[in-house]
């Protein structure tokens, strides 16, 4: 059970109110279809620094994704191998990882930031590439006190045996509340926006 602190720790840093947590913008691979998209297996990565919010961020993830066997990374990876991109993908194989899902801080302000051009770096194109590129720029929340807070997010989904980027997402999220309401909310609006983008059948 999260302590006190901790809950105004995520309040701070992490998503926000029920009128935020919409996908504001979205890619997909153009190669990428409902069949493609469909993992048996998906590993879910928080990249935040704080270790105790990377858990419960990744289990209020794993838990909103139905239809498939999604594990939080902190069960398979140690702390000292989340570092190490090479140990990190030997653990997903031989874990059976399919795919894997990336929730990213991209911003956090005291004003709005809408940051995305639709041009995203060739990091980003590779599970790999990314995870380098978003470990070596994880936010640290303890600057940021006001209670008029703006959280920038990035949702990734890789396809591992391809290390192909499959969807990209954006969100902005207002004045943070409960990580489970976010989350809930969140999920909600990745699934819709799927659902718009042709990767995932309505009916599931």
């Amino acid at each position: 059970m999260l302590n006190n602190y901790l809950i105004v720790f995520l309040a701070l840093f992490l998503l926000g109110c029920s009128s935020s947590n919409k996908i504001s913008n979205s890619w997909k691979n153009p190669e990428a279809t409902q069949e493609s998209a469909k993992f048996q297996t998906v590993a879910v990565f928080a990249m935040v620094k704080n270790p105790d919010m990377q858990m419960d961020v990744e289990e209020a993830l794993a838990s909103q994704m139905p239809n498939t066997i999604a594990v939080p990374s902190y069960k398979m990876i140690t702390k000292e191998e989340l570092a190490d991109i090479n140990a990190v993908k030997q653990k997903l194989s031989e874990r059976g990882m399919e795919g894997a899902l990336v929730l990213s801080v991209r911003n956090v302000d005291q004003k709005t930031s809408h940051y995305s051009s639709g041009m995203y770096p060739s990091a980003y194109y590779s599970f790999g590439g990314y995870y380098n590129y978003a470990w070596n720029y994880m936010y640290d929340p303890y600057a940021y006190s006001s209670t008029n807070v703006y959280v920038d997010l990035e949702i990734l989904i890789y396809s591992l045996k391809d290390d192909k980027l499959v969807w990209y997402g954006e969100s902005t999220s207002v004045n943070p509340e409960t990580i489970q309401q976010t989350i809930s909310e969140l999920a909600v609006s990745v699934k819709n926006q799927l659902v718009e983008d042709g990767l995932l059948d309505p009916a599931r």
